[in-house]
């Protein structure tokens, strides 16, 4: 198994889990943070993928790691996807651009790239801020897109308008208006096709539900930790009733033909919901924020369980596409893997910069054997190095002398010797005085 991480610094990392090697693509680029990956090679394969930096530049890399074709769009990318138009990136001012050369077959000859190492793009203006924007993967012609006060509206690419506006909820108890603040979009067309079920959250902590073939209203509004899931990810009993701002979500296939939703905010929680209900629910009759429509939403849409042992907020999130695993990745500069049908986390990678995106690739896992031996206990358990190869552009992968340790830094074994052999000293200095005031007193008492 791997999967592809960018970091603030420009780099983009590919992890091979079971081979214990990381390579690096590229070089760094100051101020040039990846914020966005989507493989674009023929038909949307994995033979390519397209890059997006935070000052707008696209970037098209094969699989050697090498740069054959580069556009260039409106700064800070909020959405690169792949549509029936061709890939879509959308930015927070609400530029919407196509790279229509990217991911079609007929751009490539014998799975290289043989399009123009300029390519054209297709601008559309939408209303702005964007916080985030996601295709539809049952109908990839549409996508919905939203942000901060700017509600959930839905974009036809054939049409070229906006089909479909969310409205807000009603007035809270105190009637006062209940601001939108829309984080982030997902579709859950593929697990119920009759329907247009759009998931969204909040920055406010909060799980809106719509159904844009009913209504423009979400069908019920979910208030994470209510209840269940409060604290770090449900496993522990602390409360927590702050509302964390959700960084990233995914509606995703897992464990075989279950459907649940991934979120995780800004304390690195990442809980998963059940969408077994959404293909039955109505729209709740008792107004959002009152108990009875809490109690209503956490039965339609159940916490499951939570993940635990990450660091630092969860800036992205992507799952296999045999729903076994999910890959995590965020401020804490690692990026971790979790099964989805086990507790216990297979695998953290340190890779020394903040990461602000992952994509996982098909390539299947490969189970760890059991080994039969335990180790005692208080011992430290290391891995092997990393071997970090660098590609660049025009050249190449050689391997360089930047090692990675899985779940280690490279100054973490340092560290704990010098912290080991100052506690020693310490005990011998303890001792030695011990020794000293016994012998005193007993010349005293003698």
């Amino acid at each position: 198994m791997k999967f592809l991480t960018g970091d603030d610094t420009g780099l983009i990392k590919v992890i091979h889990v079971e081979k214990q090697k990381v390579e690096r693509l590229g070089d760094r680029r100051r101020g040039e943070a990846v914020q966005r990956l989507c493989w674009a090679g023929p038909n949307y394969s994995e033979d390519a993928v397209a890059v997006a930096y935070a000052s707008g530049a696209l970037e098209l890399r094969d699989a050697a790691g090498r740069v054959v074709s580069n556009a260039s769009t409106a700064p800070d990318v909020r959405c690169l996807q792949a549509s029936d138009a061709g890939l879509l990136t959308v930015s927070s001012d609400g530029t919407a651009s196509l790279v229509a050369a990217w991911g079609k077959e007929s751009s490539f000859s014998e799975q290289s790239y043989s399009g123009s190492a300029e390519a054209t793009l297709e601008q559309f203006q939408l209303q702005a801020p964007v916080a985030h924007a996601a295709v539809d993967p049952s109908r990839p012609s549409r996508f919905a897109f939203g942000g901060l006060e700017n509600d959930v509206k839905i974009y036809d690419l054939e049409r070229k308008e906006v089909v479909w506006t969310a409205k807000n909820v009603r007035e809270d108890s105190l009637c006062l208006r209940v601001p939108v603040k829309v984080s982030t979009l997902g579709w859950a067309t593929k697990m119920c096709p009759s329907r247009s079920l759009i998931t969204c959250t909040t920055t406010d902590g909060k799980v809106r539900i719509y159904d844009a073939n009913s209504q423009r209203r979400p069908l019920f509004e979910l208030l994470i930790g209510y209840l269940v899931g409060s604290g770090t990810g449900g496993y522990t009993g602390t409360m927590d009733d702050t509302k964390r701002p959700q960084l990233c979500s995914k509606v995703a296939q897992v464990r075989g033909d279950q459907w649940a939703l991934l979120t995780a905010d800004t304390m690195g929680i990442i809980r998963e919901y059940d969408l077994r209900n959404l293909p039955k629910s109505e729209a709740a009759s008792v107004p959002p924020g009152r108990k009875a429509h809490l109690k209503l939403a956490n039965k339609e849409l159940p916490f499951r369980r939570g993940y635990k042992g990450t660091m630092g907020a969860i800036r992205d999130l992507d799952v296999h596409c045999s729903g076994k695993a999910l890959a995590a990745v965020g401020l804490g500069r690692f990026a971790y893997v979790f099964p989805t049908a086990g507790k216990q986390m297979l695998t953290k990678v340190y890779l020394k910069q903040k990461l602000n995106c992952v994509l996982m690739s098909s390539e299947a896992m490969i189970e760890a054997k059991k080994e039969d031996s335990k180790q005692e206990e208080g011992e430290e358990e290391q891995g092997e190095d990393d071997e970090v190869v660098d590609v660049q552009d025009d050249a190449p992968a050689e391997t360089v002398a930047d090692e990675v340790e899985e779940g280690f830094s490279d100054d973490g074994a340092e560290e704990m010797d010098g912290e080991e052999s100052s506690k020693g000293r310490k005990k011998k200095r303890r001792k030695s005085f011990s020794r000293q005031k016994n012998e005193k007193r007993t010349k005293a008492n003698n």
